[in-house]
């Protein structure tokens, strides 16, 4: 059983009820969008350094949030590697759940406000 399963038992006693009678254990899902798969594959330096980026229905996402990096947006869009199926997490809510273009860094350019392109051209 995942931590995050027994959490999710303990808070709320009709799924506590539910596993005692039928043995079923809440499902966990993996958060998972084309923005979190290019997000993943940067390095955590490298996504310091993408900043001031505003989402958009491009990346996926329909709403205009706007973050400090690319490490904070990773952090918004997967506050952790299990989540429990039907326990809302902020990002799934904005999700384009049809949106499976695959992104780029010159997506990810294109939406940042400073990003490492730009500061070797100073």
């Amino acid at each position: 059983m995942h931590p995050k399963q027994m959490r999710y038992l303990i808070r709320r006693p009709q799924a506590f009820i539910r596993h005692q009678v039928t043995g079923q254990l809440p499902r966990t899902v993996r958060p998972q969008s084309p923005l979190i798969t290019l997000l993943e594959s940067m390095h955590h330096h490298q996504r310091l350094r993408y900043r001031g980026i505003r989402l958009s229905p491009e990346l996926g996402y329909q709403t205009g949030h706007q973050f400090h990096s690319a490490e904070q947006l990773l952090r918004w869009l997967k506050p952790s590697d299990q989540m429990i199926e039907g326990e809302p997490w902020p990002a799934e809510s904005f999700r384009i759940k049809r949106f499976v273009s695959t992104l780029t860094l010159e997506d990810l350019q294109r939406h940042s406000a400073q990003h490492p392109e730009q500061e070797g051209r100073k």
